[in-house]
């Protein structure tokens, strides 16, 4: 089974509480009682040391390590109707894999299992699939049921009349409120799954930014796609300064220091909370949102916390 590992920072409104009561309220889908039992499996380190007991107590500050069997991604259904789906895709789970091997588990096998047959006018190891989302970067998808309803859509990002918005987590502030980025993107020579600043050769690419937090040396971020180039919101954050946090491929040496209290991020910190678009049939302009996920509010949370002195 593939190994989950999450980290926590003690608050200081939670300094001298048990280690599992501490735990139990910072830890969203554990119970006490499994967190109890994690610890005595030597599942938990304090410090970098691994805990044998549960009733000790924290400290401000302390970073807890917590090391358990990851969950399997579930998808959320937001909306389905006969002629599509619109999911919420969590991360860690492929969008679509490169084979229609019958027990695949990404997110195109996985519904053309319990919602098919989905249409393949774009090849066999997609179905339905109108867009996609890197495998760490969670959010709302939307599905095509037929081949009609596929190439509607289609179209409708072709002619880029569907709004994606995206929240991230970035390592620093950007001094403006609102601005606009449209460097041209394009692949790096040699490095196929890479991106860059391609004003030579590059393809048109635009993202809108606004800060909706700010916490001092980092921030959230809300980016509105306009074109969509792979890893746009990456290349382009990257190339101005505030490289999403938790990125493995772009702007790592950019990274700044967490505050001290604010846990780590768990993965790439990238979600596409917002999708607008209308539907094929009825003409009517759908409009879906979602919240940060569960995965990422703790880092938020953390900083937040910071900015506010708690």
């Amino acid at each position: 089974m593939p190994i989950q590992r999450s980290t926590y920072v003690i608050p200081k409104k939670l300094a001298g509480e048990r280690l599992d009561r501490a735990l139990e309220l910072l830890v969203d889908d554990l119970s006490r009682s499994q967190l109890q039992k994690l610890v005595r499996r030597g599942k938990v380190r304090m410090g970098g040391k691994v805990i044998a007991r549960s009733n000790g107590r924290v400290q401000k500050g302390t970073e807890i390590q917590i090391e358990r069997e990851a969950p399997k991604p579930v998808v959320v259904i937001l909306h389905e109707d006969a002629d599509l789906l619109v999911v919420v895709k969590p991360s860690g789970l492929l969008t679509h894999g490169a084979d229609r091997k019958p027990d695949a588990n990404d997110l195109a096998s996985q519904l053309d299992r319990d919602y098919g047959p989905l249409p393949t006018s774009r090849g066999l190891e997609r179905p339905g699939i109108v867009h996609r989302l890197d495998r760490e970067t969670s959010g709302v998808l939307v599905v095509a049921r037929n081949e009609e309803t596929l190439e509607a859509l289609q179209d409708q990002f072709r002619r880029r009349s569907v709004l994606k918005i995206y929240h991230c987590l970035a390592s620093g502030t950007p001094p403006e409120t609102e601005f606009t980025m449209d460097e041209p993107l394009g692949p790096v020579p040699g490095k196929a799954d890479r991106q860059r600043v391609d004003q030579a050769d590059g393809k048109d690419a635009r993202t809108d930014v606004t800060v909706l937090q700010s916490f001092g040396s980092h921030s959230l971020l809300a980016c509105t796609l306009h074109t969509g180039r792979r890893h746009q919101i990456r290349v382009h954050l990257a190339a101005r300064g505030y490289p999403v946090l938790a990125d493995p491929l772009y702007g790592s040496e950019q990274q700044r220091p967490l505050p001290d209290g604010v846990p780590s991020s768990p993965r790439l910190a990238l979600h596409a909370q917002a999708l607008a678009f209308v539907h094929p049939t009825t003409g009517e302009r759908l409009h879906f949102e979602t919240e940060l996920p569960v995965d990422l509010q703790p880092t938020a949370q953390g900083f937040r916390d910071y900015r506010d002195g708690v």
